[in-house]
């Protein structure tokens, strides 16, 4: 009888931890939640639309969170695509197991994008000296970005903004720029490039 039951606890503990490996290594793939999230997304964020293909569930060790990513994710915002290559949303355990989720971190992660794609969606941000010189000065370039974004009680605390620009042209006053490259790194008070 001890044989039994010591072999069911060992078998159910060797279950439960190949089970939290491949969480944890190569995750779960499914769709049953895409319309929840596309429909959150597409409720909260005006003028935005989102259509995911599969999404795939982890566990995150580390920050003791779930870690859910969508690969290509086809993005409209004023009915111009975004051209994004993954996004990952950290989930704190704890809150998903009361029944309110909360994202702590975000990340997304573009394909190159054309400046004139970006052009097509900037111009719907508020006004800014930043706005107005990539409208009218910014001739042509390619554009990749990696954004992190932290979050506190579901709103935005810190970003942090990185990548590339290459084959870029552009006029600042009396100078221009052609053929330019260069990476750059955007924080919530400091910039580099």
């Amino acid at each position: 009888m001890k044989k039994i039951i010591l072999l069911s606890i060992s078998f159910f503990f060797t279950l439960i931890s190949l089970i939290f490996l491949y969480l944890v290594l190569v995750g779960y793939e499914t769709n049953k939640f895409n319309s929840i999230l596309e429909s959150k997304i597409t409720n909260n964020l005006a003028n935005t639309k989102i259509n995911i293909d599969k999404i795939k569930i982890k566990i995150n060790i580390k920050n003791i969170s779930f870690f859910v990513t969508t690969a290509k994710p086809d993005i409209e915002f004023h009915n111009n695509k975004i051209n994004i290559a993954k996004i990952d949303a950290y989930i704190d355990l704890k809150s998903l197991v009361i029944g309110k989720p909360k994202i702590n971190n975000l990340n997304i992660v573009s394909n190159e994008v054309d400046v004139n794609e970006i052009k097509s969606i900037i111009k719907y941000s508020k006004p800014s000296n930043f706005k107005k010189f990539f409208l009218n000065e910014v001739e042509k370039g390619v554009i990749s970005f990696n954004i992190d974004i932290n979050l506190k009680n579901n709103l935005i605390n810190s970003y942090e903004i990185n990548g590339y620009v290459k084959n870029f042209f552009a006029g600042i006053q009396d100078v221009k720029l052609e053929k330019s490259s260069f990476i750059y790194l955007v924080k919530k008070n400091s910039s580099e490039i």
